[in-house]
């Protein structure tokens, strides 16, 4: 059967800084004093004994995530190179290169330099550009032809009473080709019952279940189940919820039902402790200070980790995952899209299963009245619609709004759910921000638009968290009044690190733009924006 072994301990060193330190993955080295202004090489070095009894297994070694390049080493010999994505999961098959019965040594190259054939790109994003092996690391251990993979695919045909009748479809592969067969069963999360199983004689690439009276699950009633898919020496289990999510016109449809995106952006990787590396249990608390502002909604810049996802499933809180396309080239080239296609790729493959995920977005601020950028855009919503046709796929627009764009086009337009980031009276100046809103609202008539981020962006703009909480009032009633606003993202619950922040230095260095601060204690704003949620 299947085995794991967790691989957190290491030796850290960079060459050149006569720098060596023991440290615990998930780490980076951007948070320690004395190394914390370096970018790019660094070297992750660990031995693990692997048994005898394990010889006739197949051995992959997993990564929830290095930033942002990684090449791996085992036992001297190279395994692997991972690039272009720095947040999502990755794994190599090095069944031919472990020694059974010994210590095998692990050698992985971290390098977080700024590079053009990356996404994000360059220095261009708006973040924390921590290195290392951010997330967990593990080797895996399963059978020659054990099951690969499984993604679940809920075709919702009836709703009635929080129950839905429908039928699953099951997307499955085995190492080593084809299986002879399999049982697959839908067992409930919540008192591990089997609620529906199937055998079948000869197992194809897609596989399906019909369902009937089983849990929704929604932001209300998070309900969940796990699909297992067992062989004669395998079985391989994965998490899901049933739930539809669909656009009717202006109208973001949860289960049938017209649902209101209420929402904050959190800024993982901000707590100067730990950086890109926080432990789950930070994260836990930022995700909670959300669900209790009465926010249904979240967008991550980047991709997380499946923790953080877990979470979300178990606590009803819608998802958009994006692509971290962020700000340039504005002018996408064919690189760009290749690698926005990779990570549409990974982020489908790790992630899929997350009920809480409800949309993927393909960039944000790509200058979106430019043909290059529309034509991007485009392809990327025809190219996650390949990969997963039970999802929204939207592009978050800046350019929406600009009174010398009135009559062109906009990329948002070709998601499902047009998306505008408003900062009216700031980043783009107005002398009558109600009536500008209105405009820019009435281009999107026939389609829902949520205000994808809105707020105050210090210290840039002037104010602290008074005219944070002032501008947070205003729109609020502003939005509530305009037919085709369905939601709304506060940006940001946290100030944030990011490599590019205008104040403070190293590990210190922000962008005060939240209603909580870096360690996540709250300022007044947070209260303000709590009671106006409900």
């Amino acid at each position: 059967m299947r085995y794991n072994i967790s691989l957190n301990k290491w030796n850290f060193s960079i060459e050149g800084l006569d720098y060596s330190a023991n440290v615990t993955v998930p780490h980076t080295w951007n948070v320690d004093d004395r190394v914390m202004k370096y970018r790019g090489e660094a070297q992750y070095e660990t031995a693990v004994r692997v048994d005898e009894s394990l010889k006739d297994k197949k051995v992959f070694i997993s990564f929830g995530a290095i930033y942002h390049t990684a090449n791996v080493y085992i036992n001297g010999t190279f395994a692997g190179r991972h690039s272009r994505s720095g947040y999502t999961p990755f794994q190599f098959d090095i069944t031919d290169k472990v020694i059974f019965g010994a210590d095998n040594q692990i050698t992985v190259i971290a390098d977080n330099t700024h590079i053009d054939e990356m996404l994000p790109h360059n220095g261009d994003f708006d973040w924390a550009d921590d290195g290392g092996i951010i997330r967990s690391a593990e080797l895996r251990f399963v059978e020659q032809n054990a099951v690969e993979y499984i993604h679940s695919f809920a075709d919702i045909a009836s709703v009635y009473n929080g129950l839905c009748d429908g039928t699953l479809r099951i997307k499955t592969a085995f190492l080593g080709g084809q299986h002879q067969g399999c049982v697959v069963e839908i067992i409930d999360y919540s008192d591990n019952k089997t609620v529906a199983e199937k055998i079948f004689d000869d197992t194809e690439d897609e596989i399906s279940i019909d369902f009937k009276g089983l849990k929704l699950w929604s932001c209300y009633s998070p309900n969940l189940y796990r699909i297992a898919v067992k062989t004669d020496n395998d079985r391989y289990e994965i998490r899901t919820g049933l739930r539809k999510i669909e656009v009717d016109g202006e109208k973001i449809l949860l289960n049938g039902e017209e649902i209101y995106l209420k929402g904050c952006e959190w800024m993982p990787g901000s707590h100067p402790d730990f950086g890109m590396a926080e432990p789950l249990s930070h994260s836990i608390k930022c995700l909670k200070q959300l669900k209790d502002a009465g926010c249904v909604f979240t967008r991550f810049h980047w991709q997380q980790d499946d923790g953080i996802f877990d979470w979300c499933d178990e606590n009803g809180l819608l998802v958009q995952e994006e692509i971290p396309y962020w700000g340039y080239p504005k002018q996408a080239t064919a690189l760009q899209l290749e690698i926005a296609k990779q990570q549409a790729d990974e982020m489908f493959c790790s992630h899929s299963n997350h009920p809480s995920i409800i949309c993927w977005g393909v960039g944000n601020e790509l200058g979106a009245e430019t043909e290059p950028t529309i034509r991007y855009v485009k392809d990327m919503v025809r190219y996650f619609k390949s990969l997963d046709e039970t999802r929204l796929v939207n592009y978050v627009s800046n350019t929406l709004s600009r009174t010398e764009n009135a009559d062109k086009d906009d990329a948002t337009f070709y998601g499902d759910i047009a998306m505008w980031n408003d900062y009216l009276g700031l980043w783009e100046p107005s002398d009558d921000i109600e009536n500008h809103m209105i405009r820019t609202c009435k281009k999107a008539d026939g389609m829902p638009l949520v205000v994808s981020e809105f707020g105050l962006c210090e210290p840039h703009f002037k104010g602290g968290d008074k005219e944070r909480a002032r501008i947070l009032k205003e729109r609020l009633e502003l939005y509530a009044n305009i037919h085709n606003i369905k939601g709304y993202v506060w940006f940001s619950l946290n100030d944030y690190r990011t490599h590019c922040g205008e104040e403070g230095e190293g590990k210190m260095r922000r962008r005060i733009h939240g209603s909580t601060d870096l360690y996540g204690n709250k300022k007044p704003s947070y209260g303000l924006f709590c009671d106006l949620q409900k």
